[in-house]
């Protein structure tokens, strides 16, 4: 990859989606971490940035989210999810077991305090379809069981990869993420992605995406 060795200031992107019935939010972001973390991760942002201040663009407070799908427990991507009581929480059942008692290599990643809240977990095996429009796909290998998001319209279909690719060129080149559980796993995933027709992809830290 053309980062590897090179620091990396990641873009952060979970994905609204609204349909005439529900709001789903896809991934909750990397909310406030444990004072224990913050000497390992740096997160910045403006005050506009936050997910709160990003619903409300769209006129919408946390309450007003029906769903949300995380695509895996990553810190990064399940940070906020304390902020939305009222939805149904879809995360595949292998994703949430492992996310109690991660390996020793993955256990950085797993912030227990984040995800092992009181809310209403929907834990999902395999492909499973939220809505008529909206599907969750299994692409595990970056986690055990990180899952990707697909929303159809008429004639395209806009895939929220998460961490399965989370950047352009791990579709493009064929190159599995850094963080992984799985590359042969990893790898399998990408190829399932990729193989979507008339997919418009969006990548979860891709940072050129941001620009477009």
């Amino acid at each position: 990859m053309k980062y590897m060795g090179q620091p990396y200031e990641a873009a952060l992107k979970p994905l609204l989606i609204q349909t005439h019935e529900e709001n789903i939010l896809v991934d909750t972001g990397i909310g406030e971490l444990p004072e224990a973390y913050h000497k390992f991760y740096t997160a910045r942002r403006q005050p506009e940035q936050n997910l709160k201040a990003q619903l409300a663009q769209h006129s919408l407070k946390p309450e007003d989210i029906d769903v949300v799908v995380n695509t895996h427990l990553h810190f990064d991507h399940c940070g906020n999810n304390v902020l939305f009581p009222s939805a149904k929480f879809i995360v595949q059942a292998d994703e949430f077991e492992y996310a109690q008692k991660p390996d020793r290599f993955q256990e950085a990643a797993y912030v227990r305090e984040l995800f092992d809240i009181k809310e209403d977990y929907q834990l999902v095996q395999g492909e499973y379809r939220v809505n008529d429009d909206v599907q969750v796909l299994p692409t595990p290998g970056h986690s055990i069981g990180h899952q990707s998001v697909v929303v159809t319209d008429e004639e395209k279909k806009y895939v929220y990869c998460g961490d399965a690719a989370p950047i352009e060129e791990c579709l493009e080149r064929r190159n599995i993420p850094g963080v992984l559980y799985s590359s042969h796993e990893a790898l399998k995933s990408i190829d399932r992605l990729k193989a979507i027709t008339n997919a418009v992809y969006i990548y979860s830290h891709d940072n050129e995406q941001l620009r477009i």
